[in-house]
């Protein structure tokens, strides 16, 4: 017992910190996992045991792809080709962009994506002399929403399908139907909100002249590098769709295809490693072994016994109370460290269910990316792009963005309260 309150106090005062200073959350996590070892509330090589590879090398695989993908210009290239379609029209703009970064978060990693996005975007408002504020908070939302179709779309969906060990395919055959009617929600709910303040900054005609006069081929400054990136990426999407057949683990894909354009690419990993964001990795490294700690210690069983006890082991109560519980938390809190602990707790949960309770991953799947667009501080791309637009001069205020934002998260919460029970309750 003195174990698990030892173990339960460290990982409440890393919690604290991780949710009130997000400068110094990534140290905080692992010296919280390293304090649990030192303490000897985790054996080390339990402590090992409890750090998921395969998640971590997905998730390493896919920033070396976005970062070696965005050198041959393709972003750039993209953000001009909808700008030209939109024909300076504020409220096309905003969606063609919008959908550019669910679609483009789907596939590549997140943070990075939104990043180049971000910058992009901040050009061509600035050209078009119109406000970055819609487009910013658009994009968000679009790629946390479009993030949740795929395996690989944001680290949650990582996390889970790694854990629960579902597929490529699982994903896309459960989630795509819900993300693509999400973001149809979320088109028509922005293009609503913005639609006012857009049409009231429409860019002057000259400006739209210049801008359908460009050539967006120009913007690709690495035709082969391009060729070979989505070569790759696209054969390590349909080898990903057959890793169950093939008995491969999607981390060991992943890497692998990383690895490889890495070495026919024309940069060195001098270059290209110093860009992987390895604050992520050692987060989520100390996050697992603070959530092995408290397993190990009977926390999780606890907990566990608990929530099956007040549902009376009925999967409608328990699969609406982890959406539901799943979304607000993730709205107001880091999603991340909520799904490292949600994901044990589940485990423990599916040993007294019955097989059909699979559905509760796909309930934390909707809460997690839902709930990550409830608040800027609800995921690390959020933050990133508020970063991002704090050093450009047209900082996201955090209360504005919950404004425009929270109401959509009520609005998909229940649209996917629906889905789940239609398509796995009834």
């Amino acid at each position: 017992m003195n174990k698990l309150v030892f173990s339960l106090m460290i990982s409440i005062i890393t919690y604290f910190f991780i949710f009130t200073n997000r400068r110094i959350r990534e140290t905080v996590a692992f010296f919280g996992a390293l304090l649990t070892i030192a303490l000897g509330l985790i054996e080390f090589d339990q402590a090992i045991s409890y750090i998921d590879l395969n998640k971590l090398a997905i998730i390493i695989g896919m920033m070396i792809f976005t970062i070696i993908t965005k050198e041959s210009g393709v972003f750039q290239y993209l953000a001009i080709k909808a700008t030209k379609f939109s024909k300076g029209n504020p409220l096309v703009l905003l969606l063609s962009l919008s959908l550019l970064a669910g679609f483009l978060s789907s596939i590549l990693d997140e943070i990075i994506t939104l990043l180049f996005l971000a910058n992009i975007t901040l050009l061509i408002t600035n050209i078009l002399e119109i406000p970055s504020l819609p487009f910013l908070i658009s994009e968000i939302i679009f790629a946390n929403i479009g993030g949740l179709a795929t395996y690989i779309g944001t680290p949650a969906n990582i996390m889970i399908g790694s854990s629960a060990k579902l597929s490529f395919y699982d994903f896309i055959y459960h989630m795509a139907p819900i993300s693509l009617l999400l973001m149809l929600i979320s088109a028509f709910y922005l293009a609503n909100y913005f639609k006012k303040t857009l049409q009231e900054n429409n860019p002057p005609p000259e400006i739209i002249s210049r801008f359908s006069h460009l050539d967006e081929k120009k913007a690709i400054t690495n035709l082969p590098l391009l060729r070979n990136s989505l070569g790759i990426l696209v054969i390590t999407i349909i080898i990903s769709f057959l890793s169950p057949l093939i008995n491969l683990p999607l981390g060991t894909i992943y890497l692998l295809g990383a690895i490889i354009l890495l070495l026919i690419s024309p940069y060195d990993a001098d270059e290209i490693y110093p860009q992987i964001d390895w604050k992520v990795i050692f987060f989520l490294a100390g996050l697992n072994i603070l959530a092995g700690a408290l397993e190990e210690n009977g926390l999780i069983k606890i907990v566990s016994s608990h929530l099956l006890s007040s549902s009376g082991e009925d999967l409608n109560f328990l699969s609406f109370y982890i959406l539901g519980l799943s979304t607000f938390l993730s709205s107001f809190f880091d999603n991340i460290p909520i799904i490292v602990l949600a994901i044990p707790i589940l485990k423990n949960i599916f040993y007294y269910l019955e097989s059909n309770s699979s559905v509760l991953w796909w309930v934390l799947v909707l809460g997690a990316n839902i709930g990550a667009n409830g608040t800027l501080i609800s995921t690390a791309s959020n933050l990133t792009v508020a970063d991002l637009a704090e050093k450009n001069k047209q900082p996201i205020p955090f209360w504005y963005f919950t404004k425009v934002s929270f109401p959509l998260v009520i609005i998909n919460l229940i649209v996917a309260s629906f889905y789940i029970y239609l398509r796995y309750l009834v």
